[in-house]
């Protein structure tokens, strides 16, 4: 089962590769599918939290968002370097990650998802009244980044391959994780976090290892964003943008690494598309995420099963 699904995931990701070659693909629509790649990325990675260790985080814009600025700020200063962008990013966020997963995850349930949104709130508003980072104009005009030197990201297919490699890095390290032992830990957590401690297991320390993990990846996600957009704000780290994320983990489905991916995607050229015929586009969102959870409550990728269900060919 496994070559069968390593063999798929190449297959998709050929295929995604390819994408630039395709007659009729414009710069828009690279751009779009950066956008849908990076927010699928990022679901996925909350995936990790909502669906294998059962927390709701409404703080994940917070990672993001720092990212992002990492990002922006060494640009700004004319440190062209993506790796060093990363690198950069990966300690903003994983320190502010470890306080907000220190204190969040000695709660459960509602006040957990509170915590992470406080915290967030307070990054935001940092960012927005701070004059220092441009407030809430952020900071725009970046230049391009390069990958090494005289070789710079600045074309629309450039940058599309980078966050096709960003997500291939980021399904590989989720699927290492959820398929390992801490997966398996995460996972009873989930169902019984009660049990999962007398059993032994220092509960905390996973969740905030699931909190880190999730954090990192997503703080990544948000450093790519300004070389694509030139430009970090912070209605990056507003709490509607954590709403989002969450959204596509649901449309996708819960508990699975594919299907957030699906939902990010879909969530993003369903958004793209509504919001260029009316501006009431959430409304349509809603509507869409209303009747995914009445008839669809394992999300997008459960479509199969429900097909195979009806046409009586699923094992009992």
């Amino acid at each position: 089962m496994s070559k069968i699904l390593t063999w798929r995931v190449a297959v998709v990701f050929a295929l995604l590769a390819a994408l630039p070659f395709v007659p009729g693909v414009s710069r828009y629509h690279l751009l779009l599918a950066f956008d849908a790649l990076l927010f699928g990325a990022i679901a996925m990675s909350l995936d990790l939290l909502i669906g294998y260790t059962g927390l709701v985080s409404f703080g994940h814009a917070a990672f993001y968002g720092l990212g992002a600025y990492a990002t922006a700020v060494l640009l700004e200063r004319g440190v062209l370097s993506v790796w060093a962008c990363v690198a950069f990013a990966v300690v903003v966020v994983g320190l502010y990650a470890l306080v907000v997963s220190y204190f969040a995850t000695a709660r459960r349930g509602i006040y957990f998802a509170l915590l992470t949104l406080i915290f967030a709130e307070v990054v935001y508003t940092f960012f927005r009244y701070t004059q220092t980072f441009g407030g809430s104009d952020g900071i725009q005009g970046l230049p391009d980044a390069a990958i090494w030197p005289g070789v710079l990201i600045d074309t629309p297919a450039r940058k599309y391959y980078l966050v096709l490699v960003y997500l291939l890095c980021a399904w590989i390290v989720c699927r290492r994780v959820v398929s390992s032992h801490f997966g398996r830990v995460l996972v009873a957590i989930r169902e019984n976090e009660d049990r999962a401690r007398f059993l032994g297991y220092n509960v905390q320390r996973y969740k905030m290892g699931a909190c880190m993990i999730s954090a990192l990846l997503t703080g990544i996600g948000g450093a790519i964003y300004p070389i694509r957009a030139a430009f970090a704000t912070p209605d990056l780290m507003v709490w509607t943008e954590s709403g989002e994320f969450i959204i596509s983990v649901m449309i996708g489905g819960l508990g699975t690494l594919v299907g957030p991916i699906i939902g990010g995607a879909f969530f993003t050229l369903l958004r793209d598309k509504v919001s260029s015929v009316v501006d009431w586009y959430f409304l349509v969102i809603g509507a869409v995420l209303v009747v995914i959870v009445l008839f669809m409550p394992r999300g997008l990728l459960g479509l199969r099963r429900l097909v195979r269900l009806r046409r009586g060919r699923a094992p009992a």
